[in-house]
Parts: C-alpha cells; sequence; structure tokens
C-alpha cells in the first residue's frame, strides 16, 4: 500500500476506532470513581483513633497494592457470569465493567495512600500540600487510560481490539504497524497534554509549599530570637 492509501484507510476507520477509545476512557473513568470511593473510605479508617480500624485499613490498602490487575481481570471475568437473572428477567454483566472493577483494585490502594497523606496535611491547615492530591488523581487517571487496553483480552471492544478487527479486514502485515501506531496517537493525544498540565500544577503547588515551609522557618527563628532577647 501507498503512504496516500493509508492514510485514506485509517480515515475511513476513524470513527470506529475513536468509538473504541471512548471505551477506553469510559472504563478508566468508572474505575477511578469505584476505586476513589473504596480508596477513601479505607484512607478514613487509617486516619480513625480506633487501631482496630487503623489495622484494617492498612491491610486492605496492602492488599489492593499487591494484587495484579491483569490477573484479577480474568479472575472477575471468570468469577462474574455474563448476565443474572433478577425477577425472571435477564440482565447482562458487561465485559467493560468487569474491566473497570479490576482496574480500581489499583486505584484503592493509590487513593488510599494519597488520600490519606492528604487530610492529615488538611487537618493541620496545609492546605496546599492537601491540594496535591488533585494533580496525582489525575495524573494516576492517565495510568489506568494506558491500562485500560487490557480489556480486549475479555472481550471488551476497545481500540486496541478495534485495531485487530480493522487489520483482519484491510489485511496485509504491512497495514498492521500502521494501524497501531494510530492506535498509540489516541493515547499519546489524551495522555500528554493531561500529564502536561497536571504537572505544571503539581509545580505550582509544590512551590507555595515550600514557600510557607520556609516563611513558617523564619518566623519560627524570629520567635526564638525574640524568647532570647526577652528579659
Amino acid at each position: 500500500m501507498t503512504f496516500s492509501e493509508i492514510v485514506g484507510m485509517l480515515l475511513t476507520w476513524t470513527p470506529f476506532l475513536a468509538e473504541g477509545f471512548a471505551w477506553n476512557i469510559l472504563i478508566s473513568l468508572v474505575a477511578m470513581v469505584i476505586g476513589t470511593m473504596l480508596g477513601a473510605v479505607l484512607a478514613r479508617l487509617r486516619l480513625s483513633e480506633r487501631k482496630s480500624l487503623i489495622r484494617v485499613g492498612l491491610v486492605a490498602t496492602e492488599l489492593t497494592r499487591n494484587v495484579p490487575t491483569f490477573v484479577f481481570l480474568f479472575y472477575l471475568a471468570f468469577l462474574i457470569p455474563a448476565e443474572f437473572e433478577i425477577l425472571g428477567q435477564i440482565h447482562p454483566f458487561p465485559a467493560w465493567l468487569k474491566a473497570a472493577l479490576a482496574l480500581s483494585v489499583a486505584v484503592i490502594g493509590f487513593v488510599s495512600d494519597n488520600l490519606f497523606v492528604a487530610w492529615r496535611h488538611w487537618r493541620n491547615h496545609d492546605h496546599a500540600a492537601a491540594l496535591l492530591f488533585v494533580p496525582s488523581w489525575t495524573m494516576y487517571l492517565v495510568i489506568i487510560v494506558m491500562a485500560s487496553s487490557t480489556a480486549s483480552v475479555i472481550g471488551v471492544s476497545e481500540i486496541v481490539s478495534r485495531c485487530n478487527v480493522v487489520i483482519a479486514a484491510v489485511g496485509g502485515d504491512e497495514t498492521m504497524l500502521w494501524v497501531y501506531a494510530y492506535a498509540i496517537g489516541y493515547f499519546l493525544l489524551f495522555c500528554f497534554p493531561v500529564n502536561w498540565a497536571m504537572g505544571r500544577v503539581k509545580n505550582r503547588l509544590r512551590a507555595h509549599v515550600g514557600t510557607r515551609a520556609k516563611k513558617d522557618g523564619e518566623r519560627g527563628e524570629d520567635l526564638e530570637t525574640d524568647r532570647r532577647d526577652f528579659p
């Protein structure tokens, strides 16, 4: 195929591939929402005054850190049936939701650790340090978006799965690299701007935290000097 033919082929399949990438985004957002809610519960337990609750939060967080997401994806695919019967009606359990649940495990551990630290900063009135959680959370979303391509192994029609459909339909090994490179472009166009923007936000918040820490240190030195000068 000539270069112009390859470009024409990619443009023809663009709506199909773009719809697949929309599934990647949906899976990632649902995983982040589920993981954030459950991770917030664990972070709250770790801030409890009861040692038993703290221990539960720590153990659960440790488990989520060490569960391999890819293996858990297969586990859920076989554990959760494809459909449920409720009040005599059959309701399907979509594969994309299984993928979101699997990816949410990693999010739970991330949120538990980072939100725990953020809440401690907030309690100490160090709001800038606490707000560092926001860009960190958004940058972790980027990681989950990239990991969402694993959903193709359980039959989710996301962008990688659709790339295989395009390659099979068009035929020819020479198209394979172009189709996958085109799919990579979707991830780059989404992930790079988000990472860049959140990196700038993070640096500004860190600079604010550093400035406040410096001022607090100078204030402490001045107070110590006043105490020494006081008769």
